[in-house]
């Protein structure tokens, strides 16, 4: 986006292209071209990530923003790269001038539209593509300052437990952690009148608005870190916690068991109703998965809670440090 093309930059980004099998040698005059734009990330000076695309300025001066590629190496995936690069592009695009950023993509591409979805994006019509349509506002896609674990799963996956192995582990190494169970945020009664599903949906958004709150006060006390248990079932769900969730690189993991162990567990916590409640949801063949545009990964929660805590960390790159991974203009 700028007229001076550094060497370097034109190193950089050959070497992505190379990396994710795009025809090499057209680094500087891609990066020459008008409006052309290119981010690409790196671990340990090696090439994990980049997207590209460019900046259009249309005849009446208003301009947007057009993605035409993201991604990531398949072994670094689901560590926030992927939303690194669109915040970084998106954050470029804004402050250039453009109003709305438009991407692509395939239908069946779900963990593409679940990341397309949590930055704010819109789908435009259905088909065997999708376009995204973005509004860009100057600084709202500027990097977040803190990062969020959210636990999910059925009752009995263990979520609580392991939050708490988790937050012990990051406090152990040093990072300021909070740790929240959102069934703590909704205890309160009696039961609203609205009954079923409906009912259901007021504890649910009572939990968001609570933690959104708690959240607040953590931050403002210094946490940097925030490690949440709760039942996301659903990419509307998933968005609403993020929302609450102010500042935060969002990434959720679903915990599973087989069902004998799940049972199990919530024989020994739980008793009376609850306890029959817990058993006849788990009944349901549908209840045991945790869906692809929920999850950015699942972990079976069948060791100790310290063992599954670390394998969550080192799946996530926060084994030794949760820090970002560079991501830097082309």
């Amino acid at each position: 986006m700028t007229s001076r093309v550094e060497a370097a930059d034109v190193r950089l980004l050959e070497r992505a292209m190379g990396r994710f099998g795009a025809m090499s040698g057209g680094g500087r005059a891609f990066l020459a071209g008008p409006g052309a734009l290119a981010f690409v990330a790196s671990e340990d000076d090696e090439v994990v990530g980049w997207c590209w695309g460019y900046h259009l300025v249309r005849p009446d001066t208003a301009s947007m923003l057009y993605l035409h590629r993201l991604e990531v190496t398949p072994e670094h995936r689901r560590r926030g790269i992927g939303a690194a690069l669109l915040r970084a592009f998106m954050s470029a695009g804004a402050r250039a001038g453009a109003s709305r950023m438009f991407l692509t993509t395939g239908e069946a591409n779900v963990p593409a539209r679940a990341l397309y979805e949590s930055m704010g994006g819109g789908p435009a019509a259905p088909g065997a593509t999708v376009s995204y349509w973005f509004r860009l506002t100057p600084g709202a896609a500027e990097a977040s300052d803190c990062r969020a674990l959210l636990l999910t799963g059925v009752a009995g996956a263990g979520k609580s437990t392991v939050a708490d192995a988790v937050g012990r582990m990051l406090t152990r190494g040093g990072h300021v952690t909070a740790v929240v169970d959102t069934d703590l945020l909704a205890q309160f009664g009696p039961p609203p009148a609205a009954a079923g599903d409906a009912g259901a949906r007021v504890y649910d958004e009572l939990k968001c608005v609570n933690l959104a709150s708690v959240w607040g006060n953590f931050r403002a006390a210094g946490a940097r870190v925030v490690v949440v248990a709760a039942v996301v079932e659903s990419a509307v769900q998933r968005q609403r916690y993020a929302e609450s969730l102010v500042g935060c690189d969002l990434v959720v993991v679903g915990l599973t068991a087989d069902v004998d162990t799940i049972r199990g567990r919530l024989r020994r916590r739980d008793t009376g109703p609850r306890l029959e409640r817990h058993l006849r949801a788990l009944a349901q063949p549908a209840s045991v998965p945790v869906e692809p545009a929920v999850a950015d990964f699942t972990i079976t929660n069948d060791g100790t809670p310290a063992r599954v805590a670390a394998d969550i960390l080192a799946r996530l790159g926060w084994a030794d440090e949760p820090g970002r991974d560079d991501v830097g203009p082309a």
